[in-house]
């Protein structure tokens, strides 16, 4: 869902309505994959089609300012 979020909230489009693989096993003979539209997950049989779009992965920065505060008497 994580993936899914994050590309919602930035506004990464031109998805179709479908489902995409991930490159995620979830045993031998199936593989996880990601609905964007909706955001719905399930594994699928690896010999079925579905979509596939490169993603990258997105890392958080957090910006910190240390700021001093002095009251004038």
């Amino acid at each position: 869902m994580y993936l899914y979020e994050r590309l919602y909230f930035f506004v990464v489009g031109g998805f179709a309505s479908a489902y995409y693989w991930s490159s995620s096993e979830n045993n031998n003979n199936n593989a996880w994959n990601q609905n964007f539209d909706n955001g719905n997950q399930n594994n699928n049989n690896k010999n079925n089609t579905n979509y596939v779009r490169a993603v990258r992965d997105f890392k958080q920065t957090i910006f910190s300012e240390n700021l001093s505060v002095s009251a004038k008497t």
